[in-house]
């Protein structure tokens, strides 16, 4: 089984979001195909009535392209964010406090932390 028919779902997607031009029209009439994919962005090219390949604008390929790229000054600011806080007093503390717990008050500890907040009539039950 090939990608392609292995996602029925994503073929039919394809069908009803873009244009389609089966490979003989794409052949005989480039010039109405381009025009086609300068006006939608792109067309969906069919072989034997399936889905094949997208051809897509230089403009829409970029947007994909940058899309697909990790903006570095965000992740550097994110992790230089993050490693402040793990170096502040209150993480420090923090990091104090977990070594001088047992390991039974550890646990507890990260249950109470992954928990959700009780609602103010909730019982507790053990």
């Amino acid at each position: 089984m090939n990608a392609i028919t292995s996602r029925p779902e994503a073929l039919q997607r394809l069908a009803r979001d873009f244009a389609s031009v089966s490979a003989t029209h794409l052949v005989a009439g480039m010039q109405k195909v381009t025009s086609t994919v300068m006006a939608n962005g792109a067309v969906v090219i069919t072989r034997h009535d399936q889905p094949a390949m997208v051809l897509m604008s230089v403009d829409r390929y970029l947007k994909l392209e940058q899309a697909a790229e990790p903006n570095l000054d965000e992740l550097t600011r994110q992790f230089d964010d993050m490693l402040a806080r793990m170096q502040g007093a209150r993480a420090a503390q923090g990091m104090a406090d977990a070594f001088a717990m047992t390991p039974r008050e550890l646990g507890e500890a990260a249950l109470a932390a992954v928990r959700p907040a009780r609602t103010a009539g909730a019982r507790k039950t053990r």
